[in-house]
């Protein structure tokens, strides 16, 4: 695919461009080799763009943006995701954003959607962000050394609910506590537990943990975290 002519000119003729020039949140646009064919002014200067620096047709990996420079291989990732799975991915990256800011980490929520033609075919994708402040989002991303967050489910192994207790349990909170945050009895949340383990073979919490590692599931955040102001505990 010739990415710098044809793909780069068909997405930035698209409709969105106008929209997103004007708006006071995050926008910009890559086609599906990870390359840059817009960015709005607002996310330049957020992400420390260098003045009159031109992203334009520009891979993820040769931007001189400070966060693409360190990270670029996970954003690649979550636009593959995005292409490949054909859906709305949404994550959280922690960085020195901001005009002028190097040394206060910032969190910025990130959804990457899918952009097609009309004819259904995948063209490429538009990523909408905003900046968010939670402090007990920060502590925990620090704590486990996290520089991105998911909020999707990323397993079609486990339900929805089942994500939300191993993201508790990674934490090592007992199943009482599991069941006192997530307002569901003891009971249920030992027999989903059992049945989280049958599910990969596992018969210990460690080998859980250890199982989310190797899944890529250790990124996920429950989506209700940051919206109920869920505090973790240190």
């Amino acid at each position: 695919m010739d990415s710098d002519k044809s793909g780069v000119n068909t997405l930035s003729n698209n409709l969105l461009i106008s929209f997103m020039k004007t708006s006071r949140d995050h926008w910009f646009i890559k086609d599906l080799d990870s390359r840059y064919v817009f960015m709005n002014e607002l996310s330049l200067r957020f992400m420390r763009c260098p003045k009159g620096y031109d992203v334009r047709g520009k891979l993820e990996s040769e931007v001189k943006l400070p966060s693409s420079m360190e990270y670029w291989p996970d954003f690649v990732a979550l636009d593959r995701k995005t292409i490949q799975d054909r859906k709305v991915v949404t994550n959280i990256e922690v960085h020195y954003y901001g005009e002028n800011n190097i040394d206060t980490p910032v969190a910025h929520l990130c959804q990457r959607t899918p952009l097609y033609d009309g004819e259904n075919n995948c063209l490429g994708i538009v990523c909408y962000g905003v900046p968010i402040d939670s402090p007990a989002l920060l502590y925990y991303m620090n704590k486990f050394n996290r520089t991105t967050a998911q909020f999707d489910a990323p397993s079609e192994i486990f339900t929805q609910k089942e994500m939300e207790i191993i993201f508790w349990a990674r934490q090592k909170l007992a199943a009482k506590d599991i069941a006192r945050r997530l307002n569901i009895s003891y009971r249920t949340i030992k027999n989903r537990l059992r049945t989280i383990y049958q599910k990969i073979g596992v018969h210990s919490l460690s080998e859980l943990i250890d199982y989310c590692y190797a899944a890529g599931l250790d990124s996920y955040i429950p989506s209700n975290f940051i919206r109920k102001g869920v505090q973790l505990l240190a």
